[in-house]
């Protein structure tokens, strides 16, 4: 009897502590963050039509300056009349990247339906944010080294996968090669069909060549004859939404400056082009922010009484 209480006691303390720890990283943060009202717009005429309700929310914290996502969802909104403002459609759920505005504040912007033409206040809009901090959990960072020995290949590796990512790297080297190849291989194939269908019209090479590399590179391919010898191509699945954030290094961990300089696509798959400052030796490392339940922290928030225009 008294080993099952010593063993119930060893086993309880480590999950209370655990609690305890996620409860102090909220409390934390929430105490780190305020929000505050910023701007409101909202066009009324005369009619009562009213094309819907823009607020900006400005959020202030030093823990913004570890934070690589944000998003925001709000539980209530109404104006003093009691409508409420919230838009029946399914709310946007991505996280979104930090763009700092000076040391420790960002802003957000919400979309309301329109308030009643009689109202002049928003009587309460409330809900929490959800900040994405790595630095909170050492499982949110997966640290690939030596990355570029195997450009232009998936990279391999167990922590990606169970995260549901495929993140390749591609030179420009690498891309005006396949480039080439695949020129080559439909002139071919229009040859080959040119011959059986005689004078019949056919497909624009050039059209077939945006469709080929746009399977390959996300149709991103038209700016990679800009890119310069640093530079290099992601091209990314993440269907579950975790990636938010890369960073890159040598091999000895100090970061390689870069610009992300253009992105298209969605989550089933995403092509970003990076500028950096010099080119990626073949030791370098890449940081991927990864999106997990530890890394991430609730605040809480209210605004009272917001003045419509």
């Amino acid at each position: 009897m008294n080993h099952s209480i010593e063993v119930m006691e060893q086993t309880v303390l480590p999950c209370l502590l655990l609690i305890f720890a996620a409860l102090s990283i909220n409390a934390t943060a929430s105490a780190q963050v305020r929000v505050l009202e910023g701007s409101v717009a909202e066009t009324r005429r005369n009619d009562g039509f009213s094309s819907g309700l823009q607020v900006e929310l400005k959020v202030v914290g030093d823990v913004l300056k570890d934070a690589k996502g944000i998003r925001v969802i709000v539980e209530k909104a109404v104006d003093e009349t009691g409508k409420n403002l919230l838009e029946e459609k399914k709310a946007e759920m991505d996280f979104k990247e930090i763009n700092l505005q000076g040391d420790n504040n960002t802003k957000l912007s919400l979309e309301l339906k329109p308030s009643e033409r009689k109202s002049s206040v928003i009587k309460e809009i409330s809900g929490y944010l959800e900040i994405f901090l790595p630095t909170k959990d050492p499982k949110s960072v997966i640290t690939l080294a030596s990355v570029m020995k195997g450009a232009g290949t998936p990279l391999s590796d167990a922590a990606l996968k169970s995260a549901g990512l495929e993140v390749t790297i591609w030179t420009k080297e690498q891309y005006e090669a396949r480039k080439k190849a695949e020129e080559e291989r439909l002139r071919k194939e229009q040859e080959e069909k040119r011959k059986k269908r005689g004078t019949e019209p056919m497909e624009e090479l050039g059209e077939l060549l945006v469709a080929g590399l746009g399977k390959i590179f996300g149709g991103m391919f038209g700016g990679f004859d800009e890119l310069s010898e640093s530079s290099i191509v992601l091209t990314i699945k993440d269907p579950n939404a975790k990636l938010l954030d890369i960073d890159f290094e040598d091999a000895q961990g100090k970061p390689v400056k870069s610009s992300r300089t253009s992105s298209v696509g969605n989550q089933e798959g995403r092509t970003l082009v990076f500028s950096l400052d010099e080119k990626l030796p073949d030791t370098a490392r890449v940081k991927f922010a990864v999106l997990t339940p530890a890394s991430v922290s609730k605040v809480p928030f209210k605004l009272i009484n917001v003045a419509l225009p």
